[in-house]
């Protein structure tokens, strides 16, 4: 009973470190691409991705509507969910759709700030 504790807990403290150590190296390599590169030319280059993965987001979004069911129903199959827990599932996939584009409007297009700078300025 207790070595499953130990185990777990060691394997928490693994993964905590793992992504500590990997939050580090993404926050040096940041700073360091910073420190050696203008704002303008870091603004260039988010702006020469921004279509990009603007594309990747909405694509994203579409496959998961359209192969939400395909994988909750595999998950019923493999048995990794019940028959009931599958059938809620599928019926909370334009739910979960929506939230996403919701997010993709609000965070990734700016929707919301748009329209506060708009209110703002009439």
């Amino acid at each position: 009973m207790f070595n499953n504790i130990r185990s777990r807990r060691k394997s928490f403290l693994l993964f905590t470190t793992v992504a500590v150590l990997l939050t580090a190296l993404a926050g040096y390599l940041l700073m360091h691409r910073l420190q050696t590169d203008s704002v303008q030319s870091i603004q260039q280059s988010i702006d020469a991705w921004r279509t990009t993965l603007t594309v990747i987001r909405w694509v994203a979004i579409a496959a998961v509507a359209l192969g939400w069911n395909h994988l909750v129903a595999w998950l019923a199959d493999a048995t990794i969910l019940s028959r009931a827990k599958a059938t809620r599932l599928t019926g909370l996939r334009w739910r979960a759709v929506t939230w996403l584009v919701l997010l993709e409007l609000v965070l990734g297009q700016g929707v919301l700030v748009n329209a506060i700078g708009l209110m703002v300025r009439a």
